[in-house]
């Protein structure tokens, strides 16, 4: 299955998990998948400079009824820890977050990023499930928006490169 074919899969996901709100920061691995957001019109999508504005941005959105995911890469949540931290954990905010899994099992770029984000994660009690399979999106982002709404928290699903569809 190609990228295109995967990022309208996941879109599919968000939308039977009832999201309704998508901030994305681009990422050259999830490109696809904010192309399917962003053409779809029953999706709120903004654009992001920084991943930490998204946190805040969804917090705004979800204080307003919408429930949101935030699309990004690894890197970018490391870079998002504080705002996570001192908004969505602070404040009880859920907000489902689908992160490109950089430097993952047989990623031959961005390992130390890798290797640093499922502890950093579990540091932050943030909790995270692997999508490794296609036919498990749907379950599985289903079961993450349902916990983040019900726990008030984040829960992360990192997204790997053969759920993406990409080299």
């Amino acid at each position: 299955m190609d990228a295109k074919q995967c990022a309208e899969i996941l879109k599919e996901g968000l939308k039977k998990a009832e999201i309704d709100f998508v901030a994305t920061l681009p990422d050259e691995k999830i490109v696809e998948l904010i192309k399917a957001v962003k053409q779809d019109s029953t999706l709120t999508h903004i654009t992001l400079c920084r991943e930490e504005e998204g946190v805040g941005i969804c917090a705004g959105a979800y204080l307003t009824g919408k429930k949101c995911a935030l699309i990004m890469q690894n890197g970018g949540l490391l870079n998002s820890c504080n705002a996570l931290t001192t908004t969505s954990l602070q404040f009880e905010i859920p907000v489902l977050l689908l992160v490109y899994y950089a430097g993952d099992i047989g990623d031959r770029g961005f390992t130390t990023v890798g290797s640093v984000t499922e502890p950093v994660l579990k540091g932050l009690g943030i909790r995270t499930y692997i999508l490794r399979k296609q036919e498990e999106i749907e379950e599985t982002l289903i079961g993450a928006q349902t916990l983040a709404h019900d726990s008030k928290r984040p829960v992360a699903v990192l997204l790997t490169k053969s759920v993406l569809g990409v080299k």
